[in-house]
């Protein structure tokens, strides 16, 4: 029970710290017409991510996941000019991501940013930019990803159905 009510207090959070940065990011994906929304992040990250883009790709936005990991090998290759990249990380400053943000700036892909630090290197890589409330994690030690994921699946949804609703997707 104090688990749950732990998460519940950081989705109050999350409640609270949504404004201007997310409607930015709705019109940012909706004037995204001929490209994709691809979505990365590493580790914890990397697996909300992967659901991030799941949704969006399952509520009409032509989406996919890019491990930021193998990004560096090859694979920015599928990000094309007229993509956008969605990037997590709850600290903002995985080692991970820095290729990739520095090719999305190189090329002017838009980089839409999620992270708890604003200070973080992928905030300052991003054109727009979403600070994650802190939030307590769940566990005895403070460190397990546990709260934080919950906040920022729960984002994702919230992301995805925001502008499933704006394209009147299935209705």
């Amino acid at each position: 029970k104090e688990v749950i009510q732990n998460e519940i207090e950081g989705l109050k959070k999350l409640k609270l710290s949504i404004g201007v940065s997310f409607e930015q990011i709705i019109k940012t994906i909706l004037n995204c017409k001929s490209g994709k929304v691809i979505v990365s992040g590493v580790g914890k990250s990397g697996i909300i991510s992967k659901k991030w883009a799941a949704t969006f790709s399952s509520t009409g936005t032509p989406s996919f996941f890019m491990d930021a990991s193998n990004a560096s090998h090859g694979d920015m290759g599928q990000i094309e000019k007229k993509d956008i990249l969605v990037v997590f990380s709850y600290s903002g400053n995985t080692s991970e991501l820095n290729n990739m943000l520095k090719y999305a700036n190189r090329y002017g892909i838009k980089i839409i940013g999620v992270a708890s630090k604003p200070e973080s290197i992928l905030l300052k890589a991003s054109d727009v930019k979403l600070v994650l409330p802190k939030v307590k994690e769940a566990d005895l030690t403070g460190i397990v990803p546990t709260s934080s994921t919950t906040i920022t699946l729960l984002l994702g949804d919230c992301m995805a159905t925001t502008v499933m609703h704006q394209k009147k997707f299935c209705q």
